[in-house]
This record gives structure tokens, sequence and C-alpha cells, in this order.
């Protein structure tokens, strides 16, 4: 148990400004703007789509670094596939229409230099009937179509429809001519056939491609391992299993392979099978901190609690392999990429989420797991969106409802609403705009509305710990000077309860005068000597009341109207019998007068002591003393009125120094200052119609 002085240390540490401060603080800082990251994404504009239904993008056309936008959609006058490009002051620049249409959502063009003159071509892929075309139109610097249709193949048809997609668009100079040459994927869906790789060369004007396989391809990735100038075309895949075994086509889709091609599109090696459904094969090109460059792919498959992650350095040649293991109630919990990536300087793959863990990898199978802080994502690009010199990230939630920020740490998410609406047929597309000298932007295609974000800095973020010390150092000087002035102010009250105390004090010694006492005891005496018990043992009681009445009010600065009426009521009572038949008084108190109301302590009962004392003790024949208490427009108004000698008669008997009015006025003055209650009392004097004074009228508001 502590002790009174202990007891009395730890309530002043526990009522200090500085710990009282702790939890006003929190709550205030709960309030305050609290950045959990490093970046801040900003909402630059948001406007209406050009076509609401088009794919678009936007692409460094005129080579000035700033982007043009890229419309691909379906021209509804004309039913053609169509073109439209807009400077990057948002102007039509000018529309190109081909005879054929768009395959679903996916994007329908490329843009590239494939002829080095500095400014990019655009390639839109569109079919008629079973046929695959593709036109190229330059539209800087000088607007041009250099060729509307080229046939790229023919799809089967299934259920009298195509169904095809063009993917993994790359560049590359695949016949080492000093132009890149054009490189992609071609896979028909449910109409099974052809699924190849192509390979377009715009010096040539010509397009080839691999022989059609059963394989459906996922993405591709370059490399000249065998020094001959000719880089190599590597291939992932998926199992989607729509082609069989028994249609006789090879390398069946119920397996994912790993296929090499050389410049020629010939097999360099039998492709390498996973079998499985679902399964699936990524690839990409990698390169180490000294140099050396290697195909890094992935092995999934969905059936198996682990992941192969194999380097290439030649061809099918492994260079190294890391399996990664996933824990089986797991296996939905995880999201596949291959991405080259750049952390901390150092060159890794980053390939996907497992477990709600970032995974880096590199070709000595060092593994880097960062923790997700948005648990499930899916990589969608990557970009320098701040213009440090660092690659920021792209992903988006499974829900489809979140884009997520991650700086080139993987670190520090910002989260963005991707305006997306999980079922709606409208393309969704999402990029980055180069402004040139000014920060680049990220678009975001949804629905109807195109918005646009910046990728900044939050300077709120570091300087969010200095303004919390800051808010906390606050809330401690306001407590401080709050108790400071509530010191102050309980000193400035008790010094006022005292002084009225003290007044009260002097009142009650003055209404307990000897010439009282002595009359009234002498009074009592003289019923007991004449027999009248019954009318001295009244007197007695009421004597008694009235002091047990003062002595219980004595530690009391205020008192209602109803208890101070009552007292003066029985004071009156023993002045009658003090001054037998020659005095009468009444009192009258209104129905809507409020009894409850707070009065300073014997404020009345002076006023009463006075009109007996000064005007009513040395005045001949019948004295009288009346007290009215009425309530007009919610004031009380008190009326103490006597039949007296005035206020100038009793100057001349009075033997005081008149000092009951000096203590109505300190008490009145007193207590508004402690109440901040008004109270006012006015003097009247009375006069008959010979100017004789009749008595004196006291008033008082409250």
């Amino acid at each position: 148990m502590l002790n009174s002085k202990q007891k009395s240390i730890m309530l002043n540490i526990v009522a200090s400004p500085f710990i009282l401060s702790i939890p006003i603080t929190m709550i205030i800082i709960f309030f305050l703007p609290n950045p959990s990251s490093k970046h801040k994404v900003v909402l630059v504009k948001k406007e209406v789509a050009n076509k609401p239904n088009a794919n678009e993008n936007f692409h460094d056309l005129d080579n000035d670094g700033i982007d043009e936008r890229v419309i691909a959609f379906h021209n509804a006058v004309k039913g053609e596939a169509a073109i439209k490009v807009l400077t990057n002051k948002g102007v039509n620049y000018e529309q190109w229409n081909f005879h054929g249409h768009y395959q679903n959502q996916q994007i329908h063009y490329h843009c590239s230099d494939l002829n080095n003159d500095g400014f990019l071509e655009i390639y839109n892929f569109y079919f008629r009937n079973d046929s695959v075309f593709m036109g190229c139109i330059q539209p800087y610097p000088e607007k041009k179509i250099l060729f509307r249709e080229k046939l790229i193949t023919k799809i089967w048809k299934r259920d009298g429809k195509i169904d095809f997609t063009i993917a993994s668009i790359k560049t590359t100079d695949i016949d080492n001519d000093g132009f890149e040459e054009m490189v992609f994927i071609l896979k028909a869906g449910f109409s099974r056939q052809p699924r190849a790789v192509f390979i377009y060369d715009h010096q040539e004007n010509s397009i080839k491609s691999s022989n059609t396989i059963g394989v459906h391809f996922s993405s591709i990735a370059f490399a000249d391992f065998d020094k001959d100038s000719f880089p190599e075309i590597y291939c992932g895949s998926s199992s989607t299993a729509n082609i069989h075994d028994s249609l006789d086509i090879s390398y069946s889709d119920y397996s994912s392979w790993f296929l090499g091609y050389n410049h020629d599109l010939e097999l360099l090696f039998k492709p390498i099978e996973i079998k499985g459904i679902p399964s699936y094969i990524y690839v990409c090109n990698y390169q180490n901190d000294m140099g050396k460059k290697f195909i890094a792919s992935i092995y999934v498959n969905i059936n198996q609690n682990k992941d192969s992650v194999v380097f290439y350095e030649t061809k099918c040649k492994k260079y190294s392999r890391k399996i990664l293991n996933v824990i089986p109630e797991n296996q939905g919990n995880r999201s596949t990429c291959m991405v080259p990536i750049l952390y901390k300087n150092k060159p890794y793959v980053f390939v996907g989420v497992i477990d709600d863990y970032l995974i880096l990898i590199n070709e000595k199978l060092e593994l880097i797991k960062i923790k997700s802080e948005i648990g499930m994502v899916n990589f969608l690009l990557k970009g320098d969106l701040n213009k440090d010199g660092n690659d920021e990230y792209v992903f988006q939630t499974p829900t489809l409802e979140y884009l997520i920020i991650y700086d080139n740490l993987l670190q520090n998410p910002v989260l963005i609403k991707s305006n997306r609406k999980i079922q709606s047929d409208k393309p969704f597309n999402i990029g980055i705009v180069h402004n040139g000298t000014n920060i680049d932007e990220l678009f975001v295609k949804a629905e109807e509305i195109i918005y646009y974000y910046s990728y900044e800095n939050d300077y709120l973020f570091y300087l969010r710990y200095p303004m919390w010390v800051i808010v906390y150092l606050f809330v401690v000087m306001v407590l401080w000077f709050s108790q400071r002035l509530q010191g102050i102010q309980t000193k400035r009250k008790q010094h006022i309860e005292d002084t009225i105390n003290s007044l009260q004090m002097k009142t009650i010694k003055s209404q307990m005068d000897p010439h009282f006492m002595f009359n009234v005891l002498n009074g009592l005496a003289h019923n007991v000597a004449k027999g009248k018990t019954n009318e001295a043992h009244d007197q007695i009681l009421r004597f008694s009341q009235l002091l047990r009445s003062l002595m219980k009010r004595v530690d009391k600065i205020d008192i209602s109207l109803g208890e101070e009426i009552e007292f003066i009521s029985s004071y009156l009572e023993l002045e009658k019998f003090r001054f037998k038949d020659d005095f009468e008084f009444s009192i009258h108190m209104a129905e809507n007068v409020d009894k409850t109301q707070r009065l300073p302590r014997m404020l009345i009962q002076l006023l009463v002591e006075n009109s007996i004392k000064h005007g009513l003790r040395d005045k001949e024949g019948l004295k009288k003393l009346d007290i009215e208490v009425n309530n007009v427009d919610g004031r009380t108004i008190i009326i103490v009125e006597d039949n007296g000698v005035g206020r100038k008669a009793a100057m001349k008997y009075s033997r005081d120094t008149g000092n009951g009015i000096k203590l109505i006025n300190d008490m009145i003055r007193l207590n508004r200052k402690l109440r901040g209650k008004e109270i006012v009392v006015n003097y009247t004097d009375l006069y008959d119609e010979g100017e004789k004074a009749v008595g004196t009228r006291v008033e008082v508001v409250v």
C-alpha cells in the first residue's frame, strides 16, 4: 500500500500535462493524415474517352518525347476496324479505316520503328472472314499508309466462327541486317489452329511463320547463345486442353512446353514437356551483373506443390535450377510472371507472388522474399513513373478492384481504385503517358473514363514523426496553460468564497447583537414568570430553530430563495415577540416564483434587519414590515418595505457606522464575480402628502 506522500507523488505524475497529453495526442494523430507509404498517387485529371468501346494507349509517334494517343476501335459507320491518332494536345490528327474487324477486347496494334527513320509506325491487326491481316500506317512526319492489307494466315472455323489471339509482340534484329523485325505469336483458341510464331520483315515486306502445332504459346524471349549474330527465339506455353493427341497435331495443349526456334523458325531442340492441366511455362530474357545473358523460365503445375525456376545458358542446357515450394492449402494464392528487374542495383527475375510473398531470384539461385502488404496481387507493368531513374511496378488485386503501385524496392504500396466493373464488356487499358520534361503519368481507361495519375513523393510520410512531436508539445502547452489558468481561477474563486464567508460571519455577528438576544431572553423570562409557559415554549423553539439554521448555513455561500424566506419568517416572529403588539409583518410570494433559485446567503435578511434596526426600532406606534416576492419578465423582484422613520431620520438615531449596507454591496459584488449573476438593489424613500417620511422601500432585482 502506498502512503499519503507516495499517493500524492503518483497523483502529481498522472496529472502532469506530459502524461495527460499522451492519450489526447494519440486521438488527434488518429484523425490526422497518416500516410503509410513514402509515395502518393494524385489524380491529375479525368476525361471521357474519345471512343468508349475502344482500346487506347499512348506512344511517342513523332519522337519529341511527348506521347500521342492511339485509339483502335470499330467504326460503326463503315463497319470497319479503325485507327485514330490524337496529338499530345488531345486534338484529332487523323483516322484510318481497314476493311475488317477486331477480335474481342485484345490490343489490336503495335507501334515500332522498323524502318529506322526515327518515327514510329502503327501495325494494325484485324481479320475478315477466316483471314487475319496486318496493315501499316506512319502518322509522322507525314501521314502515310505504308500498306492496308497483308495476309498473315487463315484461321480454322469452329461452329462457323473464328477465335484467335495475337500476343507477345516484340522486336529484334532477327536476320542481322541492321533493321529490327517484328516477332509475335498467333494462337487460335477454340478454333484450334493455327498456333505459330511469326516474323515480319519490314525491309523485305514479308511474313514467315513456324510450323503450326498444338502448343498454346504464352511468352517469347530472345538470346544468341551460339554467337552466330542471329538471335534464337524461346517460347513458353500453357495447357488449355483444346487439342487432344487424337487430332494428330504435334505437341498437344494438354501439356505445357518449352520451345526454341532459330531465326528461320526451325525448332532448335525437342520441346520440353510439363504434363498436367492446368500448367504453364513463362520465359524472359535475363542478364546478370557480369553481362552474361540467360533465358529464365518458370515451370508451374497447379496440381503439384512446387514450382521450378530454370536459367538456361545455351539452347536447352540448364545453368541453374531452383524449386519453389508452395503450401498446399495456398495453391490458389499465387500469381506467376517472369519480369527482369533491378533490385538494389542488382539484376533479378521477379517470378511472381507465392503465399503472399513477392519472389525474386537470380542465376545464382539467391532468393529474395518480400512480404506483400496487400496480399495476393497480379503484375501488370513496370516503368519509371516519377523519373528518379528507377522503375516502379504496377499490380492489380485479384478482384480487379484496385491497382497497386510499388516502388523500385517493391515496397511502400499505394492503392488506386481501378474503377473497373468486374463483368464489363468494355476494354480496360493501362499504361504510362510520357510528358517530355514533365513528370510522366499513369493512365487508366475504365468503362468510358480515362484517369490520369501522377506518382509522387509524399512528404507527409517523412514529416509525420516531427508532426506527432509538434502535436504532442502543443497539447502539453495547452494543458499546462489550462492547468495554470485553472489554478489561478481556483485560487481566485477560493479567495472570493473566503471573503464572502467572512462577510457572512460578520452578518451573523451583526444579527445576533446583544440587544436582540437580551430582549428575546428577557421576554422569555417574563413569560415564564407570568406563567405563560406555552408561549415561552413556542418562542424557545423558534429561537433554537433560528440558531440551528444559522449554524447549518455558516459554511454555505448561497442559499435557495425558499430557505431564505423561511429563515426570515422565523426571525420576524422573534422580532414580533420582542416588540409585542407594536409590530406586524407580512410575507407574500407569488406562485410563479422559482423558490429553488440561489441567492447570496442572508442578503434579504440583512435588508430586513436594516429595516428593523434603522427604520422601525425608533418609530413610535405600530411598526409594519411587508415582504413581497414576484416574477416579472423572467426576473425575480423582492421588495422589503417598512413604515419606519425613513433613512434621513434613521441617520440621527443610528449609532453604528453603516456596515450593513456595505456588507450588502460587497456580497453582491463578490457574488457577481463568483457566479456571474447580476443582482441590483434599489432604495426608495417613502413620503406622505406633507412630504413627511413614512418609511423605506428596498427593491432587489435578481
